[in-house]
């Protein structure tokens, strides 16, 4: 009879330890379906990012010689660079108006 009373103990104690597991799964669970949902930018500024990623590889290929052209450049990857960082942290209007202004830098070098 006394192994049967230890088997009990086991048992409850094997309950309290899967209900802790569960309500930590479940925790989990919710905090990354949040974080998930916070986390994914807007369709059109990944797409604005990744024009702006290939126009500005593009124009760095051209590699313009003039100094002014390579200082506009230096400023179209610095605002690039920031888009894409406010993008990670989160802030998506700061992305957008850091993209915007890369990509019109951009387009005056490609002209």
């Amino acid at each position: 009879m006394e192994n049967f009373d230890r088997f009990d103990k086991n048992l409850v104690s094997m309950k309290t330890g899967t209900r802790v597991f569960a309500a930590i799964a479940a925790l989990a669970v919710l905090a990354s379906a949040r974080f998930a949902g916070a986390a994914s930018p807007p369709p059109e500024l990944v797409n604005l990012e990744r024009e702006v990623s290939l126009e500005l590889a593009h124009v760095r290929d051209s590699g313009p010689t003039d100094p002014g052209k390579r200082a506009q450049l230096f400023n179209a990857s610095q605002l690039e660079q920031n888009g894409e960082a406010a993008i990670k942290s989160g802030d998506y209007k700061s992305a957008e108006n850091s993209l915007l202004k890369a990509r019109d830098i951009l387009r005056q070098l490609s002209d």
